[in-house]
């Protein structure tokens, strides 16, 4: 997709992993690109793709997952002042009775993990313009299921988010960013327009593997404005980057 998408999924302040931003480097980060490039919702891109027509240079689509709860108290506001916007990617088990335990985070005591956002902030920040998608039920690395696993998890998920909601959900993001064949022909038929995926080493882009790029916690400015830069994404998946970098392994 000939635009950059930058994957965050905290903003917060005494959490010391790498997933989770500082306040002060997430507003630093809003600046730049508030100063130098446009930021659009996901769903203006995809829209924009579907109907023939080319997306500007220097475009922009900030994403987030999991769905902490920081994001309504740190980062919505931080991004409403730059004239910002985002979607956030929800694990849509956590709208069920009990919710669920964030135990996908390596070396987290499920115990000790930031809240995730609840039901009603959800709808509050969907019913104020901000786009949100799934991020599958449970947060399982989808690969290890199978395609019927995967189909099943993809379409409840999607479900308890529209009714919730009461609009569609046409975005997915895969947990870890992980997907094989099966996985993303699941997708495709729970009736996703896209796929959202975070490449750690070559893959090939589609719409249903589009990659990201992740921003950790300690990311200089330097590397920030690399990572956003348009063709950080397409080198990574570019077919001279994967023979190079098949050669390194």
């Amino acid at each position: 997709m000939p635009v950059s998408i930058l994957c965050y999924h905290s903003v917060t302040n005494g959490w010391d992993d790498p997933v989770s931003v500082e306040t002060a480097d997430f507003e630093r980060q809003c600046a730049v690109l508030a100063r130098s490039t446009t930021v659009v919702p996901l769903r203006g891109v995809i829209d924009r793709l579907a109907a023939g027509y080319s997306v500007p240079a220097g475009t922009t689509v900030l994403t987030f997952d999991d769905g902490f709860a920081d994001y309504v108290e740190h980062a919505v506001p931080i991004m409403e002042r730059y004239g910002l916007t985002a979607t956030m990617y929800v694990v849509a088990g956590s709208l069920e009775p009990g919710g669920i335990a964030v135990d996908w985070i390596r070396g987290l005591d499920p115990a000790d993990a930031p809240p995730l956002m609840t039901p009603e902030q959800i709808r509050e920040l969907h019913d104020r313009g901000w786009e949100i998608g799934s991020h599958t039920m449970r947060h399982a690395d989808m690969p290890t299921l199978s395609e019927a696993e995967c189909l099943a998890d993809f379409k409840e998920s999607k479900e308890l988010l529209e009714d919730l909601l009461e609009a569609p959900v046409t975005s997915l993001a895969y947990p870890f960013g992980h997907h094989a064949p099966h996985v993303r022909r699941a997708a495709e038929l729970a009736g996703y327009r896209i796929a959202l995926a975070l490449p750690e080493g070559p893959e090939e882009a589609g719409p249903y593997s589009v990659p990201r790029t992740g921003i950790y916690r300690g990311n200089p400015e330097w590397k920030f404005r690399v990572k956003n830069s348009r063709w950080y994404a397409h080198v990574r998946t570019s077919s001279l980057y994967q023979k190079v970098a098949g050669r390194r392994t």
